[in-house]
């Protein structure tokens, strides 16, 4: 009698795990999405702010390199309430991932418990499973961290069922990091209770970079990216900002203004080129679209560039390479170190990619170097 109670009992205790895991299986969904790069195409620096953090203005530009993200919803949570957040980082051969943590140090990371948390209640799914898979070279100027956290709330959003609206998704993303706002804007957040839900290509950013205006983006040019092999740290950067420059403005409230400190006249070229850029789209098709190009060319600029040019000759060495592999203009994209070209079109970048390896060997710059890539693109959007 006990040995059937027993089995009985184990009959039982099997049936019901085999029906928690059919359940689990059920509520496992994920969801496949890009997280594309940015690049820089002007960045002043205006003012250091009281909390530390920098106010700045710059033009930024989506374009179609992206790491592959997807995100598995789970249904298990966690000792004491907190959410269940695993990230597995990999990446294709030539990106070093060696240096990029799977914990609370990783933006995604951190954007997923930002999502979760406000959601936590009794019998709510609050796992998630974060696999990313690195195209975007790591500490390279290219949002590449922030892009991954704008992906991972686009697509925890669209796994919960849309419990945010597009406000409130951007908050959580700017909560994350200052570039993350404008990465999730790259993403399609229609039926996030906003009529305004379009992909935003390009934008003009201010504060820290989280208040953005969008713009028109550049269509159909082609681009070459050159990351030299090495990484460079942004609070690295703006450190050898504050070190090289003294105080130019000080703050009369929330809004900076000029001091009596020795600086040098901050440039706004950021907002000339979002002019740029607005007249370009009004005038696109007609026969002065080449001459708006060289005009947007003109204009990139980055206030980080000298500084990480100074101790990284390759920077500008690389620039003077793009420009003799026929780019329209170069520029070390964001706290670098990578550089990036604008071409006429994808097939002149493309082109100018295989001119720019020989000029580069027969110049003297280490293409053998690990973590050394020649990445040709196009800007613009067309990708998906």
């Amino acid at each position: 009698m006990q040995a059937y109670a027993h089995a009985r009992a184990q009959a039982q205790a099997q049936a019901q795990a085999q029906a928690q895991a059919q359940a689990q299986a059920q509520t496992r969904q994920a969801l496949q999405i890009k997280a594309w790069a940015k690049v820089n195409l002007a960045l002043s620096i205006v003012a250091k702010r009281p909390d530390g953090y920098h106010d700045i203005e710059t033009v930024m530009h989506r374009i179609d390199l992206a790491d592959e993200i997807e995100v598995v919803r789970g249904s298990s949570c966690v000792d004491a309430g907190i959410p269940a957040v695993t990230v597995e980082v990999t990446g294709v051969e030539g990106v070093d991932i060696s240096g990029v943590p799977c914990d609370g140090r990783n933006v995604a990371f951190r954007a997923a418990q930002a999502f979760l948390k406000p959601l936590e209640s009794p019998g709510t799914d609050c796992s998630v499973g974060i696999s990313i898979r690195k195209r975007i070279p790591v500490g390279a100027g290219l949002g590449g961290g922030s892009a991954d956290a704008a992906a991972v709330l686009a697509a925890m959003n669209q796994l919960w069922g849309k419990p945010y609206g597009r406000e409130q998704l951007i908050a959580i993303a700017a909560s994350t990091g200052a570039d993350v706002p404008f990465c999730l804007m790259n993403h399609d957040l229609a039926g996030c209770g906003d009529d305004c839900c379009t992909p935003v290509i390009a934008a003009f950013a201010r504060g820290v970079g989280d208040r953005l205006t969008p713009l028109p983006a550049l269509r159909g040019v082609g681009m070459l990216l050159v990351n030299p092999g090495f990484a460079v740290s942004t609070s690295d950067a703006y450190a050898m900002w504050d070190a090289r420059l003294v105080e130019g403005f000080e703050y009369v409230g929330d809004t900076p203004s000029r001091c009596n400190a020795v600086r040098p006249e901050a440039r706004s070229t950021a907002r000339l080129l979002a002019e740029a850029l607005r007249s370009a789209q009004q005038r696109a098709g007609s026969a002065h679209a080449d001459d708006d190009l060289r005009r947007i060319c003109s204009l990139m600029s980055n206030d980080f560039e000298p500084l990480i040019a100074e101790r990284h000759g390759q920077i500008m060495q690389i620039k003077q390479l793009m420009m003799q592999a026929g780019a329209i203009g170069a520029l070390m994209s964001g706290s670098g170190p990578t550089v990036f070209g604008v071409y006429g079109s994808p097939g002149k970048a493309r082109a100018a990619a295989d001119a720019l390896r020989s000029l580069a060997s027969a110049s003297g710059l280490d293409v053998s170097r690990d973590g050394f890539c020649v990445i040709a693109g196009c800007i613009g959007g067309s990708g998906s």
